[in-house]
């Protein structure tokens, strides 16, 4: 291995945060399908409903008041696995700056967003069972997309201030290479603003927000603390090339195939497998354990595909990185530095977060929605040495 091959190895301490993590996903995974299928094989899913009959029997309003105590369980189900993942695991790994009282505050929040829109999805799902049976899975699959859009538009103005304390970016060489950056190729800023991540992570991010015309950048402290101003510039020419490509609009039609293909095998399946647990109709919210079981089935076969396509964008806007960044620079020593700088802004991003730099190729079909840090390292090589010879 050459001296400069040093940047594609994490540590072993990463290595093994992630081998973790690996096996976190699927002992989660198979877990939930686990708990679905006890719960419907034992009858205690017919049992709930025959309670909550009790209380009222109009049809809308026993979904809705079913399907919050199934979320409730599902949350108190799998709240050892949240407190371990989220809380004990980050601090071993010394990622994570929050007491335990801080971060069961934020668990509290986030759970009571999921399930806000888990009650308003699957709600709407037994609407549509119930009063289109034949189309059910368009009318679901449609909603869902349409459900999505709203939460990416209220995202940055109502969800993220939940957690973060938001101000705007001070005056300086940073704020004003990314204006610069992003006013060469004519994309207006609503504002830059800067995340208190340092309160409770050692992590670093940064994100474009908004759809519209007008784009708000949000980036993490931890961010601007540990990495240089053209450091900073690379990890924003990376979002503008994400924007420009218009890949919010692909995903966007991504996420539509993907429910339509979901929505489609549970009305496939949904029909063939309820006569075999004794349920009256599709109707019935008792089934509701039988209809998340056909989902996660359909996310676990398009998991793979999702994320190779979203690998694919990745790579495009990396490259626009690396040619918006360069293209700044005159001399060809400067637009060298602009190459190193996109290396060394990965090594650290990568050695902040704990990142796996070569995850094996199955780790990497399954968890992986950006290209592991080596092969982004090496992509960068490649184009400064084909750059060179020009």
């Amino acid at each position: 291995m050459s001296p400069q091959d040093n940047s594609l190895s994490s540590s072993p301490e990463a290595r093994r945060y992630q081998a973790i993590r690996y096996r976190l996903f699927f002992f989660r995974l198979f877990g939930s399908i686990a708990a679905l299928l006890v719960f419907l094989c034992a009858g205690w899913s017919r049992a709930l409903k025959v309670w909550l009959l009790a209380w009222r029997e109009d049809f809308f309003l026993l979904a809705a008041l079913y399907i919050s105590c199934f979320l409730f369980l599902s949350f108190v189900a799998g709240l050892p696995l949240d407190i371990f993942e989220g809380f004990f695991l980050e601090h071993r790994f010394h990622l994570s700056r929050q007491t335990f009282g801080e971060w069961s505050k934020d668990l509290l929040k986030k759970s009571v967003v999921a399930f806000i829109v888990s009650l308003a999805l699957l709600e709407s799902v037994y609407f549509f069972l119930s009063q289109f049976p034949g189309t059910w899975w368009l009318w679901a699959a449609c909603f869902w997309f349409f459900l999505s859009i709203i939460l990416a538009r209220i995202f940055p103005y109502a969800i993220l201030p939940l957690f973060f304390r938001v101000r705007p970016l001070e005056e300086g060489e940073v704020r004003r290479r990314i204006l610069a950056l992003f006013g060469r190729y004519g994309v207006r800023l609503k504002d830059i603003f800067v995340l208190d991540f340092s309160r409770k992570t050692v992590k670093a991010n940064a994100m474009v927000a908004g759809l519209g015309a007008a784009k708000r950048i949000f980036l993490a402290d931890t961010l601007l603390g540990s990495f240089s101003p053209q450091e900073i510039e690379v990890v924003l020419a990376h979002e503008l090339g994400h924007y420009l490509r218009h890949d919010t609009a692909k995903l966007v039609v991504a996420s539509l195939a993907s429910g339509l293909f979901s929505f489609g095998l549970a009305y496939f399946l949904f029909d063939r497998f309820l006569a075999v647990f004794g349920f009256a109709g599709p109707s019935d919210v008792a089934a509701l354990p039988l209809l998340l079981l056909i989902l996660f089935a359909a996310g676990f076969v398009l998991l793979p595909l999702q994320n190779g396509f979203s690998r694919i964008l990745e790579r495009q806007a990396d490259r626009f990185a690396l040619e918006a960044t360069r293209a700044t620079e005159g001399s060809p020593e400067q637009r060298r530095g602009a190459t190193e700088a996109f290396v060394s802004m990965m090594r650290k991003l990568g050695e902040k977060n704990l990142a796996d730099f070569s995850p094996s190729r199955g780790m990497e079909i399954f968890f992986y929605d950006h290209p592991p840090i080596a092969k982004r390292i090496r992509m960068a090589r490649a184009f400064q040495d084909a750059g060179e010879h020009i």
